[in-house]
């Protein structure tokens, strides 16, 4: 995790839930009771409210995926 990151969770069952081998980066803001699969890379200033698949880059606000396993895309979470 890198700088000024903000998890948050309104109680204690809405804690995100973070993969192995996740990169968060400056400033991203990862919301409620998500779950972030592994190898993921979430982009500066990204702000996360859905789950996210393994092996993909989201940026954005909302974020969305635009690398999955290697390939551009601009998908929706």
């Amino acid at each position: 995790m890198w700088t000024k990151s903000v998890f948050g969770y309104k109680d204690k069952s809405g804690r995100p839930k973070i993969g192995n081998n996740v990169r968060i980066t400056a400033s991203a803001k990862v919301l409620g009771n998500i779950t972030i699969g592994d190898n993921v890379t979430v982009g500066a200033n990204s702000v996360l409210v859905k789950d996210v698949p393994p092996n993909c880059v989201v940026v954005g606000i909302p974020a969305r995926i635009v690398k999955p396993d290697g390939v551009k895309v601009d998908e929706k979470l």
